[in-house]
C-alpha cells in the first residue's frame, strides 16, 4: 500500500473517532468584572517540542469523549518486509470494540480524554530541507472495556492478566513489528498470545491508561514520553500502536465479549 493511501485511511480513522459526541455547554457573555474572577484552560492547546534532532508540533483538544463503537476487518499498512511479514499488514485486526454490553451500563462506553494530533518534522528550521516525517494520534487517558480479535499488530504493547502474567512486545526478537505474541525470545515461553487477548480493561483504580497513540512514519522516531511515564520505545516505520499502561487482559482465551446496542436505545 502506498503512503498516500495509508494516510487517507489513517485520516478516515481519525475522523471516525473525532465524530464521537462531546458535551458542550451553552455559551453566555460575561461582563469584565465577572470575567476577571474566572480562570480556565483553552479548549485547544498547541505545544512544540524538540528531541533528538526532531521537532514535534502537537494540537490537543481538552475534552472528554464517551465512545461506543465496533470496527471490523481493519487492515492498515500493507507492504512486504523480509524480517517478519506476519499477516501482511502492520495492523491486521478482525474486530475492535469500544465498550461491552454484557455488564452494567457504565461498561457500554469507553472514556477518552484529551485527544491530540502531533506532527514530527526534520530540519524544521530550514525551509529548503524541512520534511514531515509523520504523525501520531493519541489520547492522554483511556478508561473502559475494549474488545479485540487481532492476528498481528505492529507496536509496543503489554497486557497483564489476572494471574499477574504479562505478554510484552519487549520480549519479541523483532521488536514488535507485526507481533502476534507467539515468540518471546529464545528459552522463553509466552504466557498467552495475542490471539488469546479478547477482553481488555483499560485503566484501573489508580486512573486511566495514559500512553495510547497510533503513529504513521517514514522512519523510526522516539516520541516524547507521556506525563509520568518512562520513555516509550521508538515507534517504527509504517503504522505503530503504543499502548502499555494499565492494561488488563481479562480471561485470556475466552470468547470476544458482546457489544450490542442498548435495547430501546
Amino acid at each position: 500500500m502506498g503512503p498516500l493511501k495509508m494516510l487517507r485511511q489513517f485520516f478516515a480513522a481519525v475522523l471516525v473517532l473525532s465524530s464521537a459526541s462531546v458535551a458542550w455547554a451553552q455559551g453566555a457573555p460575561l461582563p469584565d468584572y465577572e470575567l476577571s474572577r474566572v480562570w480556565g484552560q483553552a479548549m485547544v492547546e498547541v505545544t512544540n517540542t524538540s528531541i533528538n534532532g526532531y521537532d514535534f508540533s502537537r494540537v490537543t483538544l481538552n475534552a472528554d469523549i464517551k465512545l461506543n463503537a465496533n470496527f471490523s476487518n481493519i487492515r492498515l499498512g500493507e507492504y512486504s518486509i523480509a524480517a517478519n511479514n506476519g499477516a501482511g499488514a502492520d495492523f491486521a485486526i478482525n474486530r475492535l470494540q469500544f465498550g461491552r454490553s454484557d455488564l452494567d451500563d457504565a461498561a457500554r462506553t469507553v472514556a477518552l480524554s484529551n485527544p491530540y494530533l502531533e506532527l514530527v518534522y526534520r530540519n524544521a528550521g530550514n525551509a529548503s530541507t524541512r520534511e514531515v516525517i509523520g504523525m501520531r494520534l493519541g489520547f492522554e487517558g483511556i478508561s473502559g472495556h475494549i474488545g479485540l480479535a487481532a492476528q498481528s499488530i505492529s507496536g509496543s504493547l503489554a497486557f497483564t492478566d489476572t494471574l499477574g502474567r504479562t505478554l510484552d512486545t519487549n520480549q519479541d526478537p523483532q521488536g514488535g513489528k507485526r507481533w502476534d505474541g507467539t515468540n518471546c525470545g529464545a528459552g522463553n515461553t509466552c504466557p498467552f498470545n495475542l490471539a488469546n487477548v479478547s477482553a481488555i480493561q483499560a485503566g484501573d483504580n489508580n486512573g486511566p491508561s495514559r500512553d495510547f497513540f497510533i503513529s504513521i512514519l517514514k522512519q523510526s522516531v522516539q516520541y516524547p514520553s507521556a506525563a509520568g511515564q518512562p520513555p516509550s520505545s521508538a515507534a517504527m516505520q509504517g503504522l505503530w500502536l503504543n499502548w502499555r499502561d494499565r492494561l488488563m487482559a481479562l480471561n485470556p482465551g475466552a470468547a470476544l465479549p458482546p457489544n450490542l446496542p442498548k435495547p430501546g436505545g
